[in-house]
This record gives C-alpha cells, structure tokens and sequence, in this order.
C-alpha cells in the first residue's frame, strides 16, 4: 500500500514498522506499547448494548477528542440518520464515521501517532471471524505501515480526510461494502484504500447526512446528474403499515434510504402479499400448493425449484423488513448478499418479482 514499501516486503520490516505505530511518542522507550492500546474498552461488549449515543461518546473520549465543535457536529451528524443505516453498518462503524465526517468538516488534522489510534479504535469491531482471516489481519496492518511511512508527507487537505478513508475501508474489511454502500471484495482492499486517498478529498463529509443519509451514494450521483430522486406511492406506505405495523413515518424515512430497484422489489411484493398468504395457507395441504401455483404460472416446478419458493413465501414479511432496515449487507467479491439473492429468486419463480435482467457483453 506504499511506494517504499511493497506488500511483497519482509515480514520483518514491516513488524518494526507496526512496533513504531504502537510506541508512545512521550515515553522515548522501545518496547512499551502506549497505555491508550493497552487499555482500550471491550468494544464488543459496550457497543452492543450501549445506545448509539453512549458508543459515541465511548469513542469520542478513547480518541481524546474533546474539542466542543467537532464532538457537537459528530451527535448531530448520528442523529440525522436513518435506522436501516445503524442496523445495517452497526453503532460502532456507524459512530466512528459520524467522527471522521465530524473532524473533516471541522478542519481537524490528526497527529500520525493520533492517526494509528483511530485504526485501531476503529478495527476494534471487526467481526473476528473476518479479521481471523490473513487476507484481512494483513489488509489493516499495511494500513498502519502506510500511516508510519506516508501520512507526514501527504497534504493537509488529504490528512483532514484520512480518518475517512479509514472507516470506508474497515467497514469494506468487516461487511463487504463502504459506507457510501459500495461493496469491496477482500483482495480488492488494497487498490481501494489507495482510491479512496485520492476521492475523499474531493468529498463533502457534511453532505450525506443533509440530503443523503450514509450508504446512498449511488442516490447522490444520480441526483447530481439531474435525474429525480427515487419515489413510491401513498398506497406502498398504506401496504406497509398493514403488512409491518409500522408507524408511517418510520416506514417514510426507511423508504427515502432505499436506492429505485430496492424501492421497486418492497413495491412488489407488497402488492402481491394477499398471494403469498394464499400460499402460506395452501402448504398445510401438500401437493395442493403444488398444484396451485402451477396452474397459475401455466408451467412445471422442479423440487429444487418449488423448494426455493416455498422457503421465499414463507419469509416473505422478513424479506421485506430487511428490506427496509438495511440489513441485506453486500458480501464477498461479486457484492451480493446470497440470502436477499435466494429469496429473490424464489420471488422470481412465483412471478411475483420481475427476473433480474442479464447485463449484455
């Protein structure tokens, strides 16, 4: 991830570069690890049942920023947000971004040394099964060689971002997608992390939480080229409250963070929720449902086939708060989520989604 030091390098090199991340700048000793690494909070444990609030500040006090401006720009920056983002990123990533778009927008540099304390703060909440992986341990320790290596010779506009591009690229590193909902394969972290150190300059940190709440950045491209902002109907709200119980503005604001297709599928299927109970009520009588939906598609179902649709009917109110939480994350190299991709399928194969559309080479 640096010009002065390949990924191919010795183990060792590198191991006395992460060694200088972890020595504390005062203590002009060689090998005593700061207290700040040594003493840091179980962040598992806080961040599940803490409020977003509470892990905020819990974050805010562990990078010892006490800076009024940025700590009340930070609170207004979570508060602004819509739940399906939380749920769908965790409070931990969800408050270490608030932070890093808090300082950025406030003109806040970290030192180099601060700088290796917001990584590991932020690595913190890693899920443990990804971070066991090499491809992952690997991705966040040339992070801190390159924070050592290169951070005091970048420019101060790149540096008033680098905690951002941090928390983009540990969120791809834990889900499999940014924050700005752009899904990263694990062995495409490098050459992303080294994007983002020349896109997130260019970005507004303040602006997806005025018109486009994190994870929408796809919804922000298309409103800066002109086109209209996603939309859906008075009758999709109505549906929804009887299908979820939700309140209308709950279901409002979890709609307005939906990208057009997503919108279009919770469309769907909401419209067609009388079939699927039709459905659910039929599966009591056997080859009766199958026999049913035949008849209805004009055509045979496999076992495998008929299988995938009676699992989809079955989940079908779960599919659709998923949906609206945020919470069918993209994984994995080709940025899909395999759940929300099978339960589609099923969908597809009652005729109650359109087929995805093959893209043509």
């Amino acid at each position: 991830m640096t010009k002065s030091a390949p990924l191919c390098e010795s183990f060792k090199t590198l191991g006395s570069l992460l060694a200088m991340a972890m020595l504390s700048p005062d203590s002009g000793k060689h090998n005593q690890p700061t207290s700040f690494f040594s003493s840091l909070p179980d962040a598992d444990e806080s961040a599940q049942s803490a409020s977003l609030g509470n892990v905020l500040s819990s974050c805010l006090d562990m990078l010892k920023i006490e800076d009024p401006q940025v700590r009340k720009k930070a609170v207004e920056f979570v508060g602004s947000l819509p739940l399906g983002t939380v749920n769908a990123y965790g409070k931990w990533i969800t408050a270490i971004k608030a932070i890093a778009d808090s300082c950025a927008a406030s003109g806040r540099i970290f030192s180099q040394s601060e700088m290796c304390d917001f990584l590991t703060v932020t690595a913190k909440r890693v899920d443990s099964k990804r971070a066991g992986t090499k491809a992952v341990n690997d991705a966040t320790f040339h992070i801190y060689v390159d924070i050592i290596e290169n951070y005091l010779e970048a420019d101060d506009d790149t540096k008033k971002h680098y905690p951002r591009i941090i928390v983009d690229t540990i969120s791809a590193l834990d889900k499999g997608v940014d924050t700005r909902g752009e899904a990263v394969g694990i062995f495409s972290i490098d050459r992303y992390y080294q994007e983002r150190k020349s896109t997130a300059p260019a970005e507004d940190p303040a602006a997806s939480y005025v018109t486009t709440p994190v994870g929408e950045s796809r919804r922000q491209s298309t409103a800066a080229a002109g086109q209209s902002a996603p939309s859906y109907s008075d009758e999709l709200v109505e549906n929804l409250m009887h299908i979820t119980g939700r309140s209308r503005k709950d279901l409002e604001r979890s709609l307005a963070s939906l990208q057009a297709p997503d919108i279009k599928k919770v469309n769907d299927l909401s419209v067609n929720y009388k079939r699927l109970q039709k459905y659910s009520r039929l599966f009591a009588s056997g080859g009766k449902f199958k026999k049913e939906v035949e008849k209805e598609l004009g055509r045979k179902l496999t076992d495998n086939q008929l299988q995938h649709a009676i699992n989809s009917i079955k989940k079908g109110r779960t599919y659709i708060e998923k949906m609206l939480d945020g919470k069918f994350v993209a994984h994995g190299t080709h940025g899909i989520n395999h759940v929300k991709h099978n339960l589609e399928y099923g969908y597809q194969l009652m005729g109650l989604l359109e087929p995805r559309k093959r893209r043509s080479n």
